[in-house]
């Protein structure tokens, strides 16, 4: 078992599963939360885990709790193992071209307009 990637996303659902669920996101965390969520049912050790590490992102030994009971499951079930590294490296993938100055546009919310774009020469007019 890779633990560095178990780590890597214990960390990301408890800092950001909360706000991809809140905002229905598509992105690549959201999937990666739903991916979880959908294997630890809510009422379980595992579900409640979950949903207390998300509730709580700052405190590690809930943290490590998550941790220990997502690498069991991917030890466990290699289909599931598979699908947590893929997602995983779909969010990967995004953040490094968000670093890499690519555009990694994200609109939440009701607008009129909206213009999302990395580099605009000229005007933009409505």
């Amino acid at each position: 078992m890779d633990d560095q990637l178990v780590l890597a996303v214990t960390t990301t659902l408890a800092s950001k599963g909360a706000e991809a669920l809140v905002s229905g996101a598509r992105s690549a965390t959201g999937t990666l939360v739903r991916l979880v969520r959908g294997r630890f049912c809510s009422g379980t050790r595992e579900g409640d885990a979950l949903t207390a590490a998300m509730a709580h992102p700052d405190d590690r030994s809930l943290q490590a709790t998550l941790a220990s009971f997502l690498a069991s499951e991917m030890s466990r079930d290699p289909t599931f193992d598979a699908a947590v590294r893929a997602a995983w490296h779909r969010l990967s993938n995004q953040i490094d071209n968000s670093s890499r100055h690519n555009v990694v546009n994200n609109f939440n919310g009701t607008a009129e307009r909206v213009v999302q774009a990395r580099d605009i020469k000229g005007d933009v007019v409505f």
